[in-house]
């Protein structure tokens, strides 16, 4: 089935035009454009029907006093519209904003995760992609994650699964389970592969040969986490398509196009650009047209570096009938750059209709009516507990020590010692309020007096700081103020994010929460944060599948070996529920 259909009007409608039967809807004549498949920037004019092209060629058609004719500057050119094919839309930003923020740069499409929607929305998740669909000009398809029975019971991924809006299952966070033979998980696997014929994408970071062919012969198509250019190249071999990645936290993308150059057994028909889910404040310079100009200045050429943005995740996801490229049949769906060489686009096109021009966007969304929407979909469904200091004693003597960004190791203290330099208290609280952790953290900040966040991987609450004492007025301000991330740095000075749609998504447009996220880094490291994105660490705290230590509802766990080190203390008579 289609994802786009055309109706039978319509379809009958765009041959008319691409024989000259009736007059176009909008020309552009004899405009300079890319061809990604034969890699040409060729000079033809471009009929569309509605939605989608009509015709490309030298010929010129029919036109009418109601055909929009395009002529365009001497040396612009039109480009397809880009692909993002791994995106992450609630990292602090919601997926409305995410998608406005990738439409002004150029990306008509992006193939987001489920995961965050699952834990805001549960069952209700679905509605919502029906309505984002037909509230943004942004097109979003999904995945489906099938590796966490903890957020979607087999009835609820079933739904998704069979939903026309899901076109892949992943990313496969927990392969190990696979290796192990996990029954559900494979059975889950072999019915996204067998039953409903979908792609499904790992998440292998430094994972060998022999454990990605085995992933491959399970199934699994693709993947994003390659650190190197052997990495790369270790996914070829195996079958699979390599995503290369520019994000925040992880901008591989030229290292890894260095270590490709010059070399033939790098196949630029089986990648991908992805920038896998950005911090809000990396989201323009992580952009597709900025990885596209990353790559020309690498040395890759002008038609391959489109296509890595264009044909090339079309092709993977089926879906080259409707996207990728400037070709008869498929959606209009178009950029206009002002030079083969500047990927940054002019004025943008989506299925037929302008919604960018001159680098603005041609009809402003009701901001109020968004807003109302998205408030009254993501409500606070959060438990406020009010803690007593003696709940917050540590009863262990192991901690979770950064290594970077995300990667943890497990350390050893003295219970009854005082902070180290680089020590802080930590403290996790269930969002229904049924249980806390408490544990300390080392090597995040040595400025911070009291950290209170809901914006983490869980959805639940995060105290951190030198002070127990500080960081329960920073959790009873929190709730005053409204879920997001407040700190009190050791110097007087305090920060506020606010995060009010689940305690994890601002209201605020891209750049406007960008803006905020820079100030917040400056301050981090200004106060003794000595990696690249304060907000991931803050994010992956909770995060099940990186290495090496994490605290979740499992209590303070090994990842490796599922070891609870310490588990989680119930709550009891300590709480209020958010009217």
């Amino acid at each position: 089935m289609r994802i786009y259909p055309t109706n039978l009007h319509e379809y009958h409608k765009l041959i008319s035009v691409s024989k000259g039967d009736q007059p176009a809807t909008m020309w552009f004549r004899q405009a300079s454009y890319l061809n990604v498949y034969t890699g040409e920037v060729e000079q033809a004019n471009i009929y569309l029907s509605g939605s989608r092209i009509a015709y490309v060629g030298a010929k010129e058609l029919p036109t009418s006093d109601q055909t929009q004719v395009v002529e365009l500057e001497k040396g612009h050119v039109v480009v397809p519209g880009y692909i993002e094919p791994h995106a992450h839309p609630c990292q602090m930003y919601n997926p409305y904003t995410w998608g406005e923020a990738l439409l002004q740069k150029g990306t008509v499409l992006s193939i987001n995760d489920n995961l965050s929607l699952l834990t805001f929305l549960g069952t209700e998740a679905l509605s919502f992609i029906e309505k984002l669909e037909e509230t943004s000009h942004h097109m979003f398809l999904w995945w489906c994650n099938i590796d966490r029975p903890d957020r979607a019971d087999p009835m609820t991924m079933d739904k998704w699964l069979q939903h026309n809006l899901v076109i892949q299952s992943g990313e496969l966070t927990e392969w190990p389970k696979l290796l192990a033979n996990d029954e559900v998980l494979v059975e889950q696997l072999y019915l996204t592969k067998a039953h409903h014929g979908m792609r499904a994408e790992g998440h292998l970071p430094g994972v060998s040969y022999e454990k990605i062919s085995t992933m491959a012969a399970a199934g699994i198509s693709a993947d994003h986490e390659a650190l190197h250019a052997e990495d790369v190249l270790r996914r070829l071999k195996a079958g699979l398509y390599a995503s290369l990645r520019y994000s925040s936290i992880r901008p591989d993308l030229p290292h890894l196009l260095k270590g490709m150059k010059g070399d033939s057994r790098f196949n630029m028909n089986r990648m991908m650009l992805t920038s896998d889910g950005p911090s809000p404040n990396y989201v323009e310079r992580t952009s597709c047209a900025s990885m596209i100009k990353i790559c020309m200045e690498t040395g890759i050429s002008v038609a391959d570096a489109y296509r890595l943005a264009t044909l090339n995740p079309a092709v993977y996801y089926g879906l080259d009938e409707d996207l990728g490229g400037i070709a008869p049949g498929r959606l209009a769906c178009l950029n206009v750059l002002t030079s083969i060489n500047e990927p940054d686009p002019l004025h943008v096109l989506q299925r037929g209709e302008w919604v960018v021009q001159n680098q603005r966007r041609v009809v402003e969304p009701d901001e109020a009516e968004i807003h109302t929407w998205l408030r009254s979909t993501f409500p606070s469904r959060r438990t406020i507990v009010n803690l007593r200091m003696d709940q917050m004693e540590t009863r262990t003597d192991t901690g979770i020590e950064l290594v970077n960004d995300v990667i943890t190791q497990s350390y050893h203290f003295d219970p009854r010692a005082e902070l180290e330099t680089d020590e802080n208290w930590m403290t996790l609280l269930d969002v229904n309020g049924s249980w806390m952790i408490n544990t300390r953290i080392k090597g995040l900040a040595c400025g911070i007096k009291a950290l209170a966040s809901t914006y983490n991987a869980s959805n639940d609450t995060l105290l951190l700081g030198r002070s127990l004492s500080a960081m329960r007025e920073a959790s009873q301000e929190l709730e005053v103020r409204g879920e997001g991330i407040l700190v009190y740095f050791v110097d007087g000075e305090q920060l506020y994010i606010p995060l009010p749609l689940s305690g994890a998504m601002s209201l605020e447009s891209v750049a406007s929460i960008g803006a905020s996220v820079d100030h917040f880094n400056e301050k981090m490291r200004v106060h003794g944060y000595r990696f690249g994105d304060p907000l991931y660490s803050l994010l992956f705290l909770t995060a099940s599948h990186l290495p090496h230590i994490r605290v979740s509802d499992k209590g303070l766990y090994l990842v490796k070996t599922g070891e609870i080190v310490l588990p989680a203390t119930p709550l009891v008579n300590t709480v209020r529920k958010v009217k």
